[in-house]
C-alpha cells in the first residue's frame, strides 16, 4: 500500500512574494488614494465657502446687517468655523440646512469670518462689509487653481487665506 503525501499550503518563498507584492501594491496605492480623500475634502471647503457666503449674503439682504461674528483673540479677532457662532447663527435663522465645518475643523483647517466698520482698509460701500476666508487647502494643485478674492485699497486678504471672499465693499484707490 501507498500512501499519497500531498502537500497543503504554502512554502516560506511562496508566501514571502505575496507579501511582497502586496507591499509594492500597497506602496504604489496608498498614496494616490490619499491624495484623492484631501482633493475631495479641498473641493467640499470650497463648496461650504460658496454655501456659507450666499448664506452671509441671503441674511443681510432680508435683515439690512450682516451676521454677528463672535472674535476670538487667539484667531486675530476673526470668528472662526470650529469655536464661533456665526455659522451656527446662520444655521438656527434658517440660511442654511446644516451647519457647515470645514472637514478637519482645526486650527490649521478652518473657515474665518470678520465683519468690518465702513471705510476700513481703504474699502468703499455703504456700511459695514465682510470677509470671509478659508485658512488652508490640502493639495498645493487644487490651492493653485482656486485662490478667491478679495481686497481693498489698504488689504489684500488673498494674502491671508487659501480662498478668500466677501461682500458689501468694493476697491477703492
Amino acid at each position: 500500500m501507498k500512501t499519497s503525501l500531498t502537500r497543503r499550503g504554502f512554502t516560506v518563498i511562496e508566501l514571502v512574494v505575496v507579501v511582497s507584492i502586496l507591499a509594492i501594491l500597497s506602496g504604489v496605492l496608498v498614496p494616490r488614494v490619499s491624495n484623492h480623500i484631501k482633493a475631495t475634502r479641498d473641493a467640499r471647503r470650497l463648496t461650504d465657502i460658496k454655501v456659507l457666503r450666499d448664506a452671509i449674503d441671503q441674511f443681510y439682504l432680508d435683515r439690512g446687517t450682516y451676521p454677528q461674528a463672535n472674535e476670538n483673540s487667539i484667531f486675530g479677532n476673526w470668528d472662526v468655523s470650529h469655536d464661533g457662532n456665526f455659522i451656527r447663527s446662520l444655521r438656527n435663522s434658517g440660511y442654511l440646512e446644516e451647519e457647515l465645518a470645514d472637514p478637519l475643523n482645526d486650527t490649521l483647517h478652518h473657515y474665518r469670518y470678520l465683519v468690518y466698520e465702513p471705510g476700513s482698509h481703504g474699502c468703499k460701500g455703504a456700511g459695514p462689509f465682510y470677509v470671509l476666508g478659508l485658512t488652508n487647502f490640502e493639495t498645493a494643485e487644487f490651492a493653485a487653481k482656486h485662490k478667491g478674492f478679495f481686497r481693498c485699497a489698504n488689504r489684500n486678504w488673498g494674502d491671508d487665506f487659501a480662498y478668500v471672499t466677501g461682500g458689501g465693499a468694493a476697491f477703492r484707490e
